[in-house]
């Protein structure tokens, strides 16, 4: 399917996805007025959120150490232990937002205004393509991980309503295990613990998605500068000075917020990568153990949710470094044979700067990319062995 050659990309339409997942947490859009009636109950929706999300991770502690050291309970655990890991990351995600805030309007606001504003450019520079990849992705991500999430909410409700229809009596069930101080089996208590599990639940996983998909839709405005000013490069007259200032000072624009996003994210991503390893082995380990039908399908599909996470993010790591690779054969590639004397020393200059290719890391410690991705892989897939091991022989001593 061709292009269509009259329709302006607006800035906005890169980051929609994540912004409407943000408005219904109660997240600041970008370009949204703050001190408004509506802006105030938006702070009261985020803040509720979090405290009532806050609580669900308390009281899975609690249940947690509670039932730890009884092997009966132990799928038990192994099923809980995930969902607390996704919980307490979705926490740390979206303190990297909210901390943050100002920070991240202000980058938005630099790279709206360097996004290309004219039909012509935009086909001159393919920001069509890397719309359409944005809005695939990010819908596609979106809605993997609405099906987790509700999957996980509403399969208890579905397995009450089978059993009612096939013996006639409610078998009350909470979509996850907590620790509660008073009898949630009782009549209108049920229904508050049931729909506080689904909220807590519901907001966990827009914290999730929303702060990943604003990161990947960052990077992927980045990367779309890094090719303005690679295909500016290679198109340049010879002695065009004023063309290569200008792809100098885009240059330089972008490598500031590589460093601010590298700054702002990075403290997140060691949190990431060090728990994804964890959540995956364990959601890996509850998949083979035996288990119902239903849940079977279930925590499949948080595995596959939990390696398509990674993924996106070590993709968009590395589809930064390539992007920002390029430049200097970009460069190369230019009308400088001919060109003055001052002009290819100039050029040079450029090539030289730009051999430092812009990456992300988890605090220094891993660089975000698809060789990170493996490593975290082949991590999970250690604890994964060893987990079994100790499990196999105390199931056979239990049977």
């Amino acid at each position: 399917m061709d292009p269509p050659t009259d329709e302006l990309v607006r800035f906005e339409s890169f980051i929609r996805v994540p912004e409407i997942f943000f408005a219904m947490i109660g997240v600041a859009r970008y370009g949204e007025p703050k001190r408004t009636l509506r802006a105030y109950l938006k702070h009261l929706l985020f803040w509720s959120s979090c405290i009532n999300t806050g609580f669900c991770l308390v009281i899975e502690h609690i249940y947690f150490v509670k039932a730890a050291g009884n092997f009966t309970n132990f799928l038990q655990l192994t099923a809980l232990a995930p969902c607390m890991g996704f919980t307490a990351l979705s926490f740390v995600k979206i303190m990297t937002i909210k901390l943050n805030e100002t920070k991240l309007t202000d980058m938005l606001h630099r790279l709206d205004a360097l996004f290309p504003s004219t039909v012509a450019l935009q086909q001159r520079y393919g920001v069509y393509q890397y719309n359409r990849e944005s809005q695939v992705v990010m819908k596609s991500f979106s809605i993997l991980y609405m099906i987790l999430i509700w999957m996980f909410n509403l399969l208890p409700l579905v397995s009450m309503v089978a059993g009612y229809v096939s013996d006639g009596t409610w078998h009350k069930q909470l979509p996850y295990f907590m620790w509660y101080w008073y009898d949630w089996h009782r009549p209108g208590y049920f229904a508050v613990t049931f729909l506080h599990q689904n909220w807590g639940g519901f907001v966990s996983a827009v914290f999730y998605l929303s702060t990943d998909l604003m990161f990947c839709a960052i990077v992927l405005l980045l990367c779309l500068q890094f090719d303005i000013v690679a295909y500016r490069l290679s198109h340049a007259l010879p002695d065009d000075h004023q063309e290569l200032v200008g792809c100098v000072r885009i240059h330089q624009a972008v490598i500031e917020l590589c460093n601010e996003l590298e700054h702002m994210f990075s403290p997140s991503l060691l949190v990431n990568f060090l728990s994804s390893s964890v959540i995956i082995c364990l959601v890996g380990f509850q998949a083979t153990a035996g288990i119902t039908p239903a849940d079977l399908f279930k925590f499949v599909l948080f595995l596959v949710s939990s390696l398509v996470q990674v993924f996106l993010l070590c993709y968009y790591g590395n589809k930064l470094i390539v992007a920002s690779s390029q430049i200097p054969y970009s460069a190369f590639e230019g009308n400088w044979i001919g060109a003055s004397v001052s002009y290819q020393r100039s050029l040079l200059f450029v090539m030289l700067r730009s051999t430092t290719v812009q990456k992300l890391t988890a605090l220094k410690f891993s660089i975000v990319s698809l060789a990170s991705y493996s490593k975290i892989l082949s991590t999970s897939f250690s604890y994964f062995t060893l987990l079994k091991a100790m499990y196999e022989p105390n199931e056979k001593k239990m049977k």
